[in-house]
């Protein structure tokens, strides 16, 4: 076992794929689908114990009965990303203003995927977040799953932190692992499932949702003053006289530890906020009764050598009494459960509620499940856009043709008398119409050659009853664009599947 603490963190690292989206509930939702249409049994706990990266978290389970582990891997992903490509991809709700906290803070944000690092830039893309993320890493980038440690010690490794001041904010039992390993400081945000009792062993918290983990950081801290108050011999009855003894003590008795005299300074820090002022937490400052308002400082940051003079209270009750000048009002101090009702107001103004991550699962299945079915539908080969492709095509270069005999038609006098440029247009076409002759001659020769039956390129020419010698070369040009503009289309295709399948067959 060892210490964790949300203090003087100095690097995030957040999972993608269950922490800012719900794409492992996309995953699972699919899979659970995938193995109900085969009459396999795959249960969420299954799932959750198998996350690791997408190229072996479905060894061994029921999936590898009906398909290779490779394919069904390539098959979920591709069409996951053209779903939600169809759909959209927004983040969980608290991760902007997370994210807009750590930056104030100056904390880099690394994201760890267990896709593909192209996925997940373009997952991060797709919903404008590539721009808040300071490090980006993919499955693909490591050799060792986890729980292993080394997509953890690559990040490390990038920004030269220690573990001791890293927080993962985790959504799986298999990063955990990796983190307590490490000696990370973690916070445990259920996506799937609820915490089990390892999570909140290996945890310094375990929160139910982004804005949870938001609250932690902020709020948090306060808990470890009171408890460093009751040991350095501070409380919050003390005068600023009595409150410098104490530091001054501590600092003359341990001069050199300098972790001690952080703690000192923190603990001296926050009870000098609270001297004499009533204060209500607005997720970043207090609001307090003086003019001259004074800032909580959450980091460590050095405590200003002059502070507000404040007026006694027993001043403000003779001003009261007297009534001859305006008063000052002075706020009496909140109790527990009022302060966290008002802190709960300020911290979430303009958000919606905070809502229970965990839906109930029949009906989420249900929900995702038809839209799975959707898209299966829209990604399956269809005739029907096959034909409206070659009409398109087919459309596509007639429409060529036509273009250039109008030209041809309208400007006839300059290609007759062809000065450079036109002289230019003419060589380009005639080189043109050359190789298509050359085509069709190869064409027609070869296969005059293994049936005689279909007549040689000359004869075609020639014994031609259709179409004029002009005919016949627009015809061929025809044919040829068409031919060259579906060739196109199926090499796009190709590379295509072939770029979306890399490095996923077994």
């Amino acid at each position: 076992m060892y210490k964790q603490s949300i203090q003087d963190i100095q690097l995030v690292i957040i999972p993608l794929d269950g922490t800012i989206f719900n794409l492992n509930r996309y995953r699972y939702n699919y899979t659970h689908h995938f193995c109900e249409s085969h009459h396999l049994d795959y249960s969420l706990d299954d799932f959750y114990h198998h996350l690791c990266n997408m190229y072996e978290m479905y060894n061994d389970t029921p999936v590898a009965k009906i398909m290779n582990e490779g394919l069904y891997n390539a098959k979920i992903e591709r069409e996951m990303m053209q779903y939600l490509t169809y759909k959209g991809l927004k983040p969980k709700e608290g991760f902007l203003e997370l994210t807009e906290y750590l930056r104030q803070k100056n904390i880099p944000i690394a994201v760890i995927s267990t896709h593909r690092y192209k996925d997940a830039i373009k997952y991060l893309e797709m919903a404008h977040l590539k721009q808040k993320v300071d490090y980006i890493i993919g499955s693909d980038m490591v050799s060792m799953p986890l729980p292993g440690k080394e997509m953890l010690e690559n990040v490390l490794q990038h920004f030269q932190i220690k573990p001791e001041k890293t927080l993962v904010i985790s959504s799986f039992e298999a990063l955990n692992k990796a983190s307590y390993q490490l000696h990370m400081n973690i916070l445990f945000c259920e996506d799937l499932k609820a915490a089990s009792s390892y999570e909140k062993e290996t945890s310094y918290q375990t929160c139910h949702n982004l804005f949870d983990v938001f609250n932690t950081l902020l709020f948090d801290r306060y808990n470890e003053m009171d408890m460093y108050s009751s040991l350095l011999g501070m409380h919050k009855h003390m005068s600023k006289k009595e409150l410098d003894s104490v530091k001054n003590k501590w600092e003359e008795d341990y001069p050199n530890d300098s972790q001690l005299n952080q703690i000192v300074n923190q603990t001296y820090a926050y009870h000098l906020a609270h001297l004499n002022e009533p204060v209500v937490k607005d997720g970043s400052v207090y609001m307090q009764k003086t003019r001259s308002r004074k800032t909580f400082r959450f980091d460590d940051e050095n405590e200003p050598d002059d502070t507000p003079s404040k007026e006694p209270v027993e001043n403000l009750i003779d001003q009261e009494e007297n009534k001859t000048q305006p008063v000052q009002k002075s706020f009496s101090s909140l109790n527990s459960k009022e302060e966290d009702e008002l802190t709960a107001l300020l911290s979430q103004i303009n958000h919606k509620k905070d809502t229970d991550v965990l839906i109930d699962e029949n009906n989420q299945d249900h929900i995702e499940n038809e839209d799975e079915d959707e898209y299966d539908e829209e990604t399956s080969f269809s005739w029907i856009d096959f034909i409206f492709n070659f009409i398109y095509i087919i459309a596509t270069s007639f429409l060529i043709i036509f273009v250039g005999i109008i030209i041809y038609i309208a400007l006839l006098p300059q290609f007759e008398n062809p000065n450079m440029f036109f002289q230019i247009i003419t060589v380009i076409f005639q080189g043109y119409y050359t190789m298509i002759e050359s085509c069709f001659r190869v064409f027609f020769n070869s296969l005059h050659t293994l049936i005689p039956i279909i007549p040689n390129y000359q004869d075609y020419l020639i014994n031609n009853q259709m179409f004029s010698l002009d005919g016949i070369q627009l015809f061929n040009i025809f044919i040829f664009q068409i031919i060259l503009m579906s060739f196109i289309k199926i090499i796009i295709y190709i590379l295509r599947r072939d770029s979306d399948n890399e490095n996923h067959s077994s």
